[in-house]
């Protein structure tokens, strides 16, 4: 057998192009996890993955070595399970539904989310403008709460994948977080350490997204799928647009309120159809839904109140107020409210999802930098969405704000990338699932 290769062996070959074998490629991530190779050496990994890519058994190579970072939990006493991620996205409170909805339905959900990265946001964060939510807790307790009440949703943990943590920083700080290779290793470490059975995964593409277009996320999401085979589970796959924010809030708190919204039968028709195709692969998956039926079965848990007391149990066994869901008011809210006014008559026909991500995290609602706190009062509200007939002058956005400079300056910002014209059709909600399209 070959000897695998030092970590400036790997770079200076897949630097020429040369082919790197999975086990120098699983060593490489391993020392450097020892901290034998420098984080210089694995930002210039990462580099050289984004501009010479990664074959797949060196992408699977990789998330192995990041699972046995940490430990891995097991969790087939307690079948059916599941979990659910996503490669990210703007404005969105399917992340918060998709849980309890799924565990309404008999699914008992381990979910390990993560905090905002670049410009979108982090389902952690959004647990945390919950008063009283604990996104910490050991794994004895977090094992318990899914056996006990089918629902429980965490912060990365040191004993969990923690060197996919500590790659995520690093891909944040590299600007490579947009790398096909590199989100499907990441992605899946986090997932197989969860130790979920059923995976759905929400796979994101446009101007927001790490992925161009529908064919390049159903790509990534075959290979998600293909690392996560030898592995004995499950993943459903769902590619969805995000070339504009997803709900009609993008920030913390508004987000929370957004998800109430949709656990209390409302919501728009795309935060229902996405949540409600993510909660149903879940449950196909896992075996309590018929193959085909399980959206039908996750619509009708939202429109009959079995999810809202899913998410009502949930969040009271994480030391959260579970009126949460029902009394908007509980959520903090930001001191200031600015409009953003349409700039003639027409139709919205664009506001794009990166511009707003980004102006959303310079109000306070995304980090800059690693150590900033994030305020979970601060984002947007939006009044109308793609497709909208609007009159100029009239308010088509709020943008709840702390500090009046920085309110401007989004304002100002939004206003400039906002797109008015005589049409427009809103994307659909659902591009492809992984029963229309082949994967990788």
């Amino acid at each position: 057998m070959p000897v695998p290769l030092a970590p400036l062996e790997v770079l200076e070959r897949a630097r020429r192009g040369g082919h790197v074998d999975p086990d120098s490629v699983r060593g490489f991530v391993r020392t450097w996890l020892g901290n034998s190779a420098t984080d210089a050496q694995m930002a210039a990994l990462c580099m050289v993955v984004a501009t010479r890519g990664l074959d797949r058994d060196g992408v699977r190579a990789m998330a192995s070595a990041l699972v046995a970072s940490g430990d891995r939990l097991d969790l087939s006493s307690l079948d059916p399970t599941g979990d659910v991620h996503t490669t990210g996205a703007v404005g969105d409170p399917v992340g918060l539904v998709v849980p309890p909805l799924a565990a309404a339905m008999g699914v008992r959900m381990a979910v390990m989310g993560d905090r905002g990265r670049g410009h979108v946001g982090g389902l952690v964060d959004k647990l945390e403008a919950i008063p009283g939510y604990r996104a910490q807790l050991g794994l004895r307790e977090f094992v318990l709460q899914v056996r006990d009440t089918g629902c429980a949703v965490i912060s990365q943990t040191d004993r969990l994948a923690p060197g996919e943590e500590r790659l995520a920083a690093l891909r944040d700080q590299t600007a490579t977080m947009d790398v096909r290779e590199l989100i499907a290793a990441s992605l899946m470490s986090r997932a197989l350490a969860g130790g979920a059975t059923s995976i759905a995964v929400d796979v994101t593409c446009g101007d927001g997204a790490p992925f161009a277009d529908a064919e390049a996320a159903a790509e990534a999401a075959g290979l998600m799928a293909w690392i996560a085979e030898a592995w004995g589970r499950t993943v459903r796959w769902v590619v969805t647009p995000m070339d504009a924010p997803r709900g009609r809030t993008v920030g913390n708190a508004l987000e929370v309120r957004e998800a109430g919204e949709l656990l209390r039968g409302g919501g728009t028709p795309a935060t229902r159809e996405v949540a409600a195709t993510l909660a149903g692969e879940i449950a196909e998956a896992a075996g309590v839904a018929e193959p085909g039926a399980g959206r039908t079965a996750a619509a009708r848990a939202l429109a009959d109140g079995t999810a809202l007391e899913a998410a009502e149990r949930w969040v009271l066994a994480q030391g959260g107020d579970p009126n949460v869901w029902t009394t908007p008011s509980m959520l903090p809210e930001a001191p200031l409210r600015l409009e953003v006014t349409a700039p003639g008559d027409g139709v919205l026909a664009g506001l794009p999802a990166r511009v707003v991500g980004e102006a959303v995290r310079r109000l306070g609602a995304g980090r800059l930098h690693p150590s900033q706190q994030v305020d979970h009062a601060v984002g947007l509200e939006l009044l109308a969405s793609v497709g909208d007939p609007v009159v100029g002058g009239d308010a088509i956005a709020l943008v709840h704000a702390r500090d009046r400079g920085l309110g401007e300056a989004c304002v100002a910002t939004l206003r400039e990338h906002l797109r008015i014209a005589s049409s427009a059709d809103a994307a659909p909600a659902v591009l492809l699932r992984d029963t229309e399209t082949p994967g990788a």
